[in-house]
């Protein structure tokens, strides 16, 4: 094999491109995107909530209780049945001090529902029980 060959072979070579640095970015970008991405559903549920002017923000550490208008409810984002409720918030309250509870509700869940699912935290241990809505502008 002459030098005119083996100089061939090595242009050949150095025209493919390299694709593991094209890979990672690409891979770094599915990242970034699926873990900057936020979710419509709120806790599982696709929920309409109240708005009220005197809504205020509640601590991050509670159990929150979700109620769609179909009657379906989710307790920490995982689906439950509404007779096991109880129990599964009182697991959940176990090791919290604070003891809080925040049902997000539909609009259009019935008050004789709603009061059901909050009576069922109180009766779970719970010292605190709100109801989320969205802040109404006056």
């Amino acid at each position: 094999m002459s030098g005119l060959d083996r100089l061939r072979e090595q242009a050949a070579a150095a025209e493919e491109p390299n694709l593991a640095p094209l890979i990672d970015i690409v891979f770094i970008l599915l990242i970034f995107f699926v873990v900057t991405t936020t979710f419509a559903k709120d806790l599982g549920l696709d929920i309409q909530r109240p708005a009220a002017s005197t809504a205020v923000e509640v601590p991050t550490r509670v159990v929150r209780v979700a109620v769609s208008p179909s009657g379906e409810v989710t307790v920490d984002a995982r689906p439950t049945s509404p007779w096991r409720l109880e129990d599964e918030v009182k697991q959940r309250l176990v090791n919290d001090l604070e003891k809080s509870v925040l049902v997000v509700a539909d609009t259009a869940v019935e008050a004789g529902k709603l009061v059901q699912i909050m009576d069922a935290c109180r009766r779970a241990g719970a010292n605190n029980v709100a109801l989320a809505v969205e802040e109404a502008g006056i």
